[in-house]
């Protein structure tokens, strides 16, 4: 199996300073081969590189920054046509990356949303009429940490609206993917001021970790064992979901997330993640 990552700004043979500790730890594991390629010229429009020029083939995960669907599908088509092949086709990254394509299949463990495309005209009657309390998202992504609410209260005024639209849109720039997503705005249970959040990575339908995903305590309940064992069946190869328990006790799905492109939790162990990947894949085979 090979593992691409993105490389250096200045150096393709070097990776990312942000994926240092993952690049070292696949290196302690034979099994797997390193390839690298300039994310940062190629999200600036240039072409697509890679390192080594001798360059293995074969089976690849990518572990790097977020792509949007036209990105991924140039990486995958430009891998492929070197006989590396992406562990997850364009329409597996886009079943969990985008959540508004993933939501029939998990809308009975996570809150109600509506969405419309980026040039829909936005009914603001079926809003209002949705919700009580709602954010405001992406297809991928909200704003954190902006001057931007963090929800908002029906009933609405839609002229309003349509600005704080126009501003999310401004905020997220050249981030911004597919849509606006209305999604239910609901309230975490909160332990010594930190939210209870897990993330669990799924690869080819088998659980490959679970972890704290926002620095709260190590005592703090896990998800449903069954809940999270259900999600095991998602239309993708190797994706994320996100767990958190809301105020009353139970537990909902947060996010999704391709596993190319979500981040471990904080405090997770590269090293442990890489050889639980490569048992599952030893084993499967």
């Amino acid at each position: 199996m090979l593992i691409l990552f993105p490389s250096d700004y200045d150096n393709i043979k070097q990776p990312d300073p942000d994926y240092k500790k993952e690049y070292e730890a696949v290196c302690q594991i034979p099994d797997f081969k390193i390839i690298l390629y300039n994310y940062d010229s190629f999200a600036q429009g240039e072409s697509l590189r890679i390192y080594p020029d001798n360059y293995f083939t074969g089976e690849c995960i990518y572990r790097g920054w977020m792509l949007n669907p036209e990105q991924y599908t140039t990486l995958y088509d430009f891998l492929r046509s070197r006989d590396i092949k992406l562990i997850n086709t364009p329409e597996e990254y886009n079943t969990c990356h985008l959540f508004p394509n993933i939501y029939p299949e998990i809308k009975q463990y996570t809150p109600k949303i509506l969405y419309f495309e980026k040039e829909q005209l936005i009914d603001w009657n079926l809003v209002n009429s949705a919700f009580t309390h709602f954010m405001v998202k992406d297809y991928v992504k909200s704003v954190k940490g902006q001057d931007f609410p963090v929800f908002f209260e029906t009933p609405i005024q839609p002229e309003e609206m349509n600005q704080y639209i126009d501003k999310f849109i401004k905020l997220r720039g050249s981030l911004f993917t597919g849509g606006i997503v209305f999604k239910e705005y609901v309230d975490l249970k909160m332990y010594g001021g930190s939210t209870n959040e897990y993330r669990a990575f799924y690869l080819r339908s088998e659980l490959l970790s679970l972890s704290l995903n926002s620095n709260q305590a190590d005592s703090c309940p896990l998800p449903p064992q069954e809940l999270v064992a259900r999600l095991k069946v998602l239309k993708s190869l190797y994706y994320t979901v996100d767990f958190a328990e809301i105020a009353n006790g139970t537990w909902i799905v947060l996010e999704t997330g391709d596993g190319q492109v979500s981040g471990l939790s904080p405090n997770q162990w590269e090293f442990k993640h890489y050889e639980d990947m490569r048992n599952i894949i030893c084993c499967i085979k």
